[in-house]
């Protein structure tokens, strides 16, 4: 068994055991419990937390790299690719990942800056 991601954040714990399970890939979470007791105690001081934090883990080792390339993807999307377009204040082109005229400030949408 061997942990794939760590977070004080049980919802994306869960989202991402979901995305490995729904792949095929047996998971099971570490210390589901434990963050929330912690939390509520003055235990919680004296602990460094994150060893606390809930961690999931894949059941069979051989799963580890499929599994953390999924959640590479998950954390790294690739950046959404957008064409050039031309300026209607100036005439500019523009490259796609600006949303404002580099040249007369003029917003994508044609709106002039306030």
């Amino acid at each position: 068994m061997k942990e794939v991601f760590r977070s004080s954040d049980a919802g994306r714990v869960g989202l991402y055991q979901s995305i490995l399970e729904d792949a095929g890939i047996g998971t099971f979470v570490r210390n589901s419990s434990t963050q929330q007791t912690l939390v509520h105690s003055a235990m919680a001081a004296l602990f460094p937390l994150p060893d606390f934090w809930p961690a999931l883990c894949v059941v069979d080792d051989a799963d580890y790299p499929e599994a953390m390339t999924l959640l590479r993807s998950v954390n790294d999307p690739a950046p959404a690719e957008r064409a050039d377009w031309p300026c209607a204040g100036c005439g500019e082109t523009v490259p796609g990942n600006f949303d404002t005229c580099w040249n007369c400030q003029r917003a994508r949408d044609g709106k002039r800056p306030s």
